[in-house]
């Protein structure tokens, strides 16, 4: 099992602390604001996305065990469907 899979499935424990899931929340969010600001094509929906969940992460970070991992899981899925576009992405420019 690779690291970012390894870190993936502990952020997704329902065993956090409420301050962890808010760092492991914005660790996420950072993250993916990496990738749409090293977008060619940066996409307003994502980046307006972005700055809604920022707004929502004490909620969030509230939510119970079924919705934290639920929505861990969709964050983690657009990180990976945004890498993957971005490597399709150098690939065709090369």
């Amino acid at each position: 099992m690779d690291r970012i899979l390894r870190a993936s499935l502990s952020v997704c424990s329902s065993r956090l602390s409420f301050p962890e899931r808010q760092i492991a929340l914005r660790q996420i969010v950072d993250e993916l604001q990496e990738l749409c600001d090293g977008a060619p094509d940066p996409r307003p929906i994502l980046l307006r996305l972005l700055h809604t969940i920022r707004a929502s992460m004490t909620s969030i970070a509230g939510a119970d065990d079924d919705c934290w991992e639920d929505i861990i899981r969709e964050l983690f899925q657009l990180r990976a469907t945004m890498v993957r576009l971005r490597a399709e992405t150098v690939i065709i420019c090369h």
